[in-house]
């Protein structure tokens, strides 16, 4: 199978990892024959704060984000845009396990569109200590631009993509990319819906509130109001996303420490407070 002609290459900046975390940045560049056609770039209010350690990878802050629209604006639109053409990244894992876990989380329909890594690729097909991008733009001698920005990164992937083709040839790179995956393959799965566990999904279908008491780590039971969204996987724990009424953006809380949980119909919508001018939500 020749290297598509016509397909997508994405990058995404994150909160941190999938499933949990959130987009904060996609960009993207749709490749007909071996030039590029369009150009997508959107910046995504998180609704959360970005951690401090990620904001030093990407550098994109909380005020950055200030006014950006959600993922549920701008992800329905990007994934038109790519209708079902086949998706590149470089470690394209991650990018299709955080559109996919958005997604899941959205409750949109997750694509069917293949995956294909040219982090994969360049590790069959080169010699190299490091296959990190930033290291192959310099050691290949590939034009230097930003790193840890999503257009910018999309453009290195497919820059090195085109440096494969290349030196190894179109039917080894293609070899060497595989047929990938479906992006559906990357969602991660539903809970198994019992006793508490379906309480909180059925909350989490509904959009509907819970005061919950919750077991911090110094073994202190709080009351708090949240608003379950989105329950998944992370190691050996269950973890529930959630508004939290009292800060008014969504945070992660471990199942195993919602001690008692009850609905409260007359509770306040789930309304985001945005980033101040100062930087914070």
């Amino acid at each position: 199978m020749a290297l598509p002609r016509d397909l997508v290459v994405l990058d995404t900046e994150t909160t941190g990892a999938p499933p949990g975390a959130r987009l904060v940045e996609i960009g993207a560049l749709r490749i007909r024959g071996r030039a590029v056609a369009e150009r997508f770039s959107a910046l995504i209010f998180p609704e959360c704060p970005i951690p401090p350690e990620v904001v030093r990878v990407h550098g994109i802050t909380d005020r950055d984000v200030a006014d950006a629209e959600t993922a549920a604006e701008v992800l329905p639109r990007f994934l038109a845009w790519c209708g079902d053409r086949p998706l590149l990244a470089h470690n394209a894992a991650f990018d299709a396990a955080m559109i996919a876990a958005e997604c899941v989380r959205l409750r949109l329909p997750v694509p069917e569109n293949r995956v294909l890594c040219t982090l994969r690729a360049s590790r069959r097909l080169l010699r190299r200590r490091s296959h990190s991008l930033e290291n192959l733009v310099r050691d290949l001698g590939l034009p230097p631009s930003r790193h840890h920005r999503a257009l910018d990164d999309a453009g290195h992937a497919w820059r090195l993509a085109l440096h494969l083709l290349e030196s190894a040839g179109e039917e080894e790179l293609a070899a060497a990319l595989g047929r990938g995956r479906p992006l559906a393959s990357y969602a991660p799965d539903r809970p198994r819906s019992s006793g508490r566990i379906g309480f909180l999904l059925d909350a989490a279908d509904r959009g509907e509130a819970l005061d919950i008491d919750y077991l911090l780590r110094d073994q202190r039971l709080v009351p708090l109001r949240v608003t379950p969204r989105f329950l998944f996987r992370r190691g050996s724990s269950l973890i529930m996303e959630a508004f939290c009424h009292r800060d008014r953006h969504y945070k992660s809380y471990r199942v195993d420490r919602v001690v008692r949980a009850h609905a409260c119909p007359d509770a306040a919508p789930a309304e985001v407070r945005r980033p101040t001018a100062r930087g914070g939500i």
